[in-house]
């Protein structure tokens, strides 16, 4: 499947069928109003991305990347119209991992780089909350199974042209005050 066709046609499913298993308790706990994902939501350890078809995952991991970058770049340098973006496409944010109580003493509410969801699919290092704050939360829903490595470089290229698209369409539609052109520029100077 090419990017486009998974982006208008499954990208959006795939993102709420993935969020929608995660435990409410433990990802609405920095901020009740946002749509959050946690770094270690994405590794190999939990088996939240199991729930998109394999051959689907690599598209799911360039897709967030390009969301969160977007919503990131948006916040970033154009924030005086971000309250209508926000409200317009409900993107999500991507924070550290909230492993302790106080959020001085980890990176829940840090929001991190979009490149660090293409790294987080493939991380089997990271261990998320398994000795940390609200473990019992994510408890069961660990991977007793290796999950094979999610490749997604051979669309990262054409996501790219795409999401220029899209990036057009939008603030033709959406929001004509701001340039798109000045938008992606912004967007490629962030990648």
């Amino acid at each position: 499947m090419d990017f486009k066709t998974y982006y208008k046609q499954y990208f959006q499913r795939d993102l709420l069928n993935f969020v929608g298993q995660i435990p409410i308790d433990g990802n609405k706990h920095y901020d009740k109003n946002e749509f959050n994902i946690q770094y270690f939501f994405l590794t190999p350890q939990y088996k939240y991305l199991d729930i998109i078809p394999q051959d689907r995952q690599g598209l799911f991991a360039v897709a967030l990347y390009w969301t969160v970058l977007v919503d990131q770049t948006f916040y970033t340098y154009f924030r005086q119209s971000y309250f209508i973006f926000r409200q317009k496409t409900l993107y999500p944010k991507f924070i550290g991992n909230c492993t302790a109580p106080s959020m001085m003493s980890s990176e829940c509410g840090h929001h991190q780089n979009p490149r660090r969801i293409l790294q987080a699919v493939n991380d089997t290092l990271d261990k998320g909350n398994s000795y940390g704050f609200d473990r019992e939360i994510f408890e069961k829903d660990e991977n007793k199974q290796s999950r094979p490595p999610i490749e997604f470089e051979k669309y990262l290229g054409e996501a790219q042209s795409i999401m220029k698209e899209e990036i057009k369409d939008y603030f033709v539609k959406h929001q004509p005050e701001i340039s798109w052109t000045d938008f992606w520029a912004k967007c490629e100077q962030e990648q």
